[in-house]
This record gives structure tokens, C-alpha cells and sequence, in this order.
């Protein structure tokens, strides 16, 4: 057990004598304590963090010839791609990972695992008012659009011109092409970096006459928290031009609406002894081992370590500095991920027992802010699921990652019960069916660390300690959809592979 391992050794180190205490070697944990642990695991590949990029990564890697294993926090892959079940009808909602831009990687990586996709543009849906078509994916449920202040649950009048948005996107696109670049990462950013990329998001919109598009972002781009004030580049990373196509051809998403089953499957095509369930890093040696390769010591879900001898790593978790409490971090990578201060917080879930109208949802919005977006910390809407009776989303956004959990859940109850209210229907405590939290969602730096080259920082650390660690594009810019695996695909996996 750990308990029983010296806390020096855990850290990697071995120390010296009382003469040169100053100094240290690092040493390697095997060496040093052979038979304290279970298992050990040597890979050629050990990829930290079990979501979309890392499954992704550990996929490829292993078509590739590459040993792979998986470290994951939780009891499943596929991080916030999570999915409700209902155990009467078997109907299946998404209330994670949604809906996937239609990118070859998207349709190779559905294609391979046989788990059928479908064009949500060639999907009936029901006409709003009406009851939901069960034959297609809850998402797609129309209902008749209010607008309400879920703050007070008050009425908004909006004031939106809805012709102009149309050609407000086109022009957005028009601008986002100069800088498509960033979609294959923010260290493919030039020096200086571009004005328009680090004002922020509303300025950048209003110096292009472009802000009749802003509500669309804000409705497609849930998890940004207050867009406005975000450095541009991070809000046209995460909506990007693969959105505008989308919104006219329309996503892909699981026919049946269940994109778990992706995950499942992968996790079968993996197997069970290259991924570890309900584990993480808890110390880490990468510098000089006597193998040559770099060690890890994750905790188990059966309260045992094991001991994971990498040639290379992958992260794809967010390098928060609490995230890598443990790690051997060099001082550039302390640096670096310490400029990250920024992360906005969103939360998912369901409930069961609003009783509202269920063909109708309340946008949640502001009679006198900028453009009527609503105040956050707050729901996004009140809106049922319509494939479930009596069963509403629960879509949560802050500025902040760090509300916790019943605070969200509190709030989301306290905003349904103000529609309640103000609807005149009896004021209920709703169910929890599911609640998931995605924070941190975005980490972001700020404009002035930004200008002063922090993305050429942290490309400078792709491949670092002598190719044993690489960072994965999901692990700065959380967007659980295609772009990030061509990221993974395109980048990280041949500098992965150019060595043994």
C-alpha cells in the first residue's frame, strides 16, 4: 500500500547523505522497492485521461502496433460524453456530448466501432407544439421558444433581427478562415499574435459589424460562460468554422442518440487490461531512470498502486496545477501551466417532475444586458426532453469551475421553481434521474500573457524530457467534438509514433 512506501520514494527521489543533502538523484521506484506493488505495467504509450481525445490517441496508437494503457478518474471513457437510459422504455438521452461537427475523423473513428451516425439536417422532428418523434434523438425535440429571466421568471421581450443573423454568420466565417490555424492548436499562433485574436470576444464581434451572430454563439458555444469578455480566439476555437457549416448542413450524432456506445465499444477494442478504472497519478518520475523510460504511480480502484513504466505520455486531462499534484513538473511546465488562471464551469443533468408545459421552453435571457444574454451563473433554458414524460435538461454556466456541485444543483432547482412560479403551476421539488459536472471546461490565459508568447511557451514543451511527454490539443481546450481528434490525429499521434 502507499501508506507503507517513503514519502521520498513516492516523489522519485532518493535521498542522499547528510554531506550533500542539498543535492538529488532521481532514482527509479522499481528499482528501489521491487514487490511493493501488484502489477507493473510497461507500455509503449501511457495516455493520461480517458476521455474523447485520449480514447482517440489510445485507439490510433494501438492500430499503429504501439502498447497502450489508459488512466481514467472515472468508471468509464468517453469523459463528458455521458448518457441517460431510462429503465422503462430504453430510451436513450445524451447529456454530454451532443452532437459531432461531420469530419472524416468523426466518421472513421463511428465507422471502425460499427456504431451508426446520422445527419441531424435529414432527421424529422416534430413540429414545435406538437409531441416529440421517438424515432429520433431526444435532442431534437422542437418546442415553441419563450424567452424569461430565470432570474426573476419574468418575461424578456427580445429585439432581435433574425435576418440578419444569417449573413452576420457568413460574415464570421468570412473573418474566422484568416485564423483557421488555431484549429490545429493555439502554439500554431504567430508572433505577435493578432489583435482580433486576444480583444475580447464582444469587441472583436462589434469591430466587425458581426453581432447579430453573438446570441447563436452563445446558445452553441454553452460552457464559455460570459463570452464577451473571453479573448476572441477561444470563443472562435470552440465555435468555429465547422459550426457554421453544421448550423446550415447540419451535426452528426448517434442514431439512436446514445454517443456512449462509442465509448463502450472502444473500451472493448482496448481491453480490460490497458485501461485503469477509477485511478490517477499520484507521483511521477520522467527524467533519468535507469530504464530510460518514465515511471508513474497511479492509484487503483481496488485501493492498490501500480506502477506504470512509459517510453512516452500522453495528457490529455486539464494541466491544472491541482491535476498534477504529484507530477515532477519542470520549472518551464510550472511556468507555463500556472498562467492558465482562467476556466469557466458547466455542469449537465436531468430531472424529472418540473411540470411546466412540456412543448414550450424558456430561453433563459436579460431585458437590459448586452445583446439580452442572461446573467451568469445560471440555467441556459428550462426545456423538456419530450421523449420522457414529465423529464427536463439541466444546462449550467459559469465564469467560474470552482461552484461546487450542490450549489449548482441548488440553483438549477431555485430557477425551475421561478418559471413554476411565475407559470402558476404548483412549485415542486424536481427529481435528479443525472448530474454531471464538465469543470473546468474552458482554461483559459488572459490577453496580456497571451501577447507575451505563453502559446510558444507550451509548444516548446510538446515532446519535452527527451520525447517522454506530450500534451494533447483536449487537454487546453475542452470541446468534446471531432476537431479535437484531428488535432490528436493529425499532430499528436506521428510525433508519438516517430519513436519506439
Amino acid at each position: 500500500m502507499l501508506s507503507a512506501i517513503p514519502v521520498l520514494a513516492v516523489l522519485g527521489y532518493a535521498a542522499q547523505t547528510a554531506a550533500s543533502k542539498a543535492s538529488y538523484r532521481y532514482a527509479s521506484v522499481a528499482d528501489n522497492y521491487k514487490g511493493q506493488y501488484g502489477e507493473v505495467i510497461q507500455r509503449d504509450v501511457c495516455v493520461i485521461g480517458g476521455g474523447a481525445s485520449g480514447v482517440h490517441a489510445a485507439v490510433s496508437l494501438k492500430d499503429k502496433g504501439k502498447t497502450v494503457v489508459v488512466v481514467e478518474r472515472l468508471n468509464r471513457l468517453g469523459g463528458n460524453t455521458l448518457t441517460y437510459v431510462d429503465s422503462i422504455t430504453g430510451i436513450p438521452i445524451d447529456i454530454g456530448v451532443v452532437v459531432f461537427q461531420p469530419l472524416p475523423a468523426v466518421l472513421r473513428f463511428f465507422d471502425k466501432f460499427k456504431v451508426p451516425l446520422a445527419n441531424t439536417s435529414t432527421l424529422t422532428a416534430n413540429v414545435p407544439g406538437q409531441p416529440a418523434n421517438l424515432s429520433v434523438p431526444a435532442p431534437l425535440y422542437q418546442t415553441i421558444q419563450t424567452y424569461t429571466d430565470l432570474r426573476d421568471g419574468s418575461g424578456v421581450n427580445i429585439t432581435r433581427d433574425d435576418l440578419s443573423i444569417g449573413p452576420a454568420l457568413a460574415g464570421l466565417a468570412a473573418v474566422m478562415a484568416k485564423y483557421s490555424y488555431i484549429l490545429d492548436g493555439f502554439q500554431t499562433l504567430p508572433h505577435p499574435v493578432p489583435e482580433d485574436l486576444v480583444m475580447p470576444f464582444g469587441d472583436f464581434m462589434t469591430k466587425h459589424n458581426l453581432t447579430a451572430a453573438i446570441p447563436i454563439v452563445f446558445q452553441v458555444g454553452q460552457g464559455l460562460g460570459s463570452l464577451l469578455q473571453l479573448p476572441t480566439l477561444y470563443v472562435i476555437k470552440y465555435f468555429n468554422l465547422g459550426d457554421v457549416a453544421a448550423l446550415r448542413e447540419g451535426y452528426l450524432t448517434q442514431a439512436q442518440g446514445n454517443n456512449s456506445l462509442l465509448y463502450v465499444r472502444a473500451a472493448s477494442y482496448l481491453g480490460p487490461s490497458n485501461i485503469l478504472f477509477e485511478s490517477t497519478v499520484i507521483s511521477a518520475n520522467r527524467r533519468r531512470t535507469p530504464s530510460n523510460r518514465a515511471e508513474l504511480l497511479v492509484s487503483a480502484r481496488d485501493g492498490g498502486v501500480r506502477l506504470l513504466s512509459c517510453a512516452q505520455i500522453l495528457l490529455t486531462i486539464p494541466p491544472t496545477l491541482s491535476n498534477l499534484a504529484g507530477w515532477d513538473l519542470t520549472p518551464d511546465e510550472h511556468a507555463v501551466f500556472s498562467q492558465l488562471t482562467g476556466a469557466t464551469g458547466y455542469w449537465t443533468g436531468l430531472v424529472r417532475g418540473v411540470g411546466l408545459n412540456q412543448t414550450v421552453a424558456h430561453q433563459n435571457a436579460a431585458a437590459t444586458t448586452p445583446f439580452q444574454l442572461p446573467v451568469l451563473p445560471a440555467l441556459y433554458q428550462v426545456a423538456a426532453v419530450g421523449v420522457l414524460e414529465d423529464v427536463w435538461w439541466v444546462k449550467l454556466g459559469a465564469d467560474t469551475a470552482t461552484l461546487p456541485d450542490e450549489q449548482v444543483r441548488a440553483r438549477a432547482v431555485r430557477e425551475m421553481q421561478r418559471v413554476q412560479a411565475a407559470q402558476g403551476v404548483p412549485v415542486t421539488e424536481p427529481e435528479w434521474l443525472m448530474f454531471d459536472s464538465h469543470a473546468p471546461f474552458m482554461l483559459h490565459a488572459g490577453a496580456e500573457v497571451i501577447r507575451g508568447g505563453f502559446y510558444k511557451r507550451l509548444a516548446g514543451l510538446q515532446g519535452g524530457l527527451g520525447g517522454r511527454m506530450f500534451y494533447s490539443g483536449a487537454a487546453f481546450h475542452t470541446h468534446y467534438s471531432g476537431y479535437l481528434w484531428r488535432y490528436n490525429e493529425d499532430v499528436v499521434i506521428p510525433m508519438m509514433t516517430r519513436k519506439s
